[in-house]
């Protein structure tokens, strides 16, 4: 579930508490999550293969944290990376103890900073993400570029260059991350709703004025969550374990049924572009 917001605030926890941590490998559960740049969803189906520890960014330190979109690197002396794509359920914690009674932990750092330790940890109980070594910022970097522009800086000019000859529905050209990287299901509803935009209306048909309205009302909702902490409805919180609080001024996404806060009208649910969504058919007439 992870979204923009919810990448971005972990980012924001990571920064404030690893930065110049000397990083040691503690443990490597499960040798399939550990990915590549060409296979991105790890390595599944009982791999084998060792991992050697370099990888995994042993005997560094981290010297920041990067996202781009819902993708989050680490970034360590020398250039080299590792990016977390956390999919469904994945979390990255920070703790002083290792809870042995908490499962589906796939990895674990130790981190050591001004003699202090903590371990750093990620968990994936749905086993949806995974975890990419980089090289050097180079392969990093070459990475990002091939992602869409990042959703909380979008522009008007963007939403055109997306939209521009595409006969695809709204909703499916937002989640798509090398149109625009960021977006997931609920905050496409949620910018959609914002904008007055009808998530089936053809993208070709949008015209500057509602562009510009989108690409506002995305950059503005994203911006409030991270305030908030984003969302959480079941697996997400940031490292320290405190959860967000942005559910909680969700306009559609989830409210199917109840009535809609700016027009009193119904909120409706259809599944489109293989996802449940959520909207309201008059501030959103299609």
């Amino acid at each position: 579930m992870p979204e923009l917001p919810e990448v971005e605030c972990i980012r924001l926890c990571l920064q404030r508490s690893c930065v110049g941590s000397t990083i040691t490998l503690h443990k490597l559960t499960r040798e399939d999550i550990v990915g590549s740049l060409c296979f991105p969803r790890g390595r599944r189906g009982g791999c084998q293969t060792k991992t050697s520890k370099s990888r995994l960014l042993d005997g560094t330190k981290l010297v920041g944290f990067e996202r781009k979109g819902k993708q989050l690197a680490f970034v360590c002396s020398g250039g080299r990376s590792l990016i977390f794509r956390l999919g469904m359920s994945g979390q990255i914690l920070l703790v002083d103890v290792i809870d042995p009674d908490l499962k589906h932990v796939h990895v674990a750092w130790l981190l050591r900073s001004k003699g202090k330790s903590k371990y750093l940890l990620f968990r994936d109980p749905r086993r949806f993400g995974s975890i990419l070594p980089c090289k050097d910022q180079r392969v990093l970097s070459e990475h990002w570029n091939r992602l869409g522009p990042d959703a909380l800086s979008i522009s008007c000019n963007d939403i055109l260059c997306m939209t521009k000859g595409k006969s695809v529905g709204m909703k499916a050209l937002l989640l798509n991350q090398n149109r625009m990287s960021g977006l997931g299901n609920i905050y496409v509803d949620e910018a959609l709703f914002q904008a007055k935009i009808h998530p089936q209306k053809k993208s070709m048909s949008l015209n500057n004025k509602q562009a510009q309205l989108l690409a506002f009302s995305i950059r503005k909702i994203l911006s409030r969550s991270i305030q908030s902490g984003g969302t959480t409805l079941r697996d997400y919180c940031v490292p320290n374990g405190s959860p967000g609080t942005f559910q909680q001024m969700h306009k559609v996404y989830g409210r199917q049924g109840l009535l809609c806060t700016s027009c009193q009208s119904i909120i409706l649910s259809d599944l489109i572009a293989g996802r449940t969504t959520a909207f309201c058919p008059t501030c959103q007439e299609k």
